[in-house]
């Protein structure tokens, strides 16, 4: 890993501590108050991707646990990843969405957006 990789690792987390993670735990919080099973998790840095396509990078996820058995259900999440070849953000979720970002253009209403539209997306899917 090279300084400008280490330099973007360290600035990720920053961002997810100042930022992100207070939205995720409040959208957490949220959820848990209206009955609903979440679980946030994180990812530290890997040179080798532990699964497809690419996860060679930190992480935020905060992840929906379906009602009932979870047996071969996709669980619904978001995730914040730091893309460390591109110096970028990238917003995922477990359908598909993907949005990518400058780092220092991420703000609270970035993230607020990024959970309510995953989360809008859910409800009129299916309920959750």
């Amino acid at each position: 890993m090279d300084r400008d990789q280490e330099l973007f690792i360290q600035a990720f987390w920053v961002k997810c501590r100042e930022t992100i993670r207070p939205e995720v735990d409040a959208a957490a919080h949220d959820l848990r108050s209206a009955g609903r099973d979440t679980a946030v998790s994180s990812q530290e840095y890997s040179e080798v991707p532990d699964r497809p396509p690419t996860a060679v990078g930190p992480s935020l996820t905060l992840t929906l646990r379906p009602r009932g058995p979870a047996d071969g259900v996709v669980q619904p999440a978001i995730e914040f990843h730091g893309d460390v070849a591109r110096n970028k953000i990238e917003v995922r979720t477990s359908a598909g969405h993907r949005q990518v970002y400058d780092l220092d253009t991420v703000d609270e209403r970035i993230v607020k957006g990024e959970i309510a539209e995953w989360l809008g997306h859910l409800i009129t899917a299916s309920p959750v």
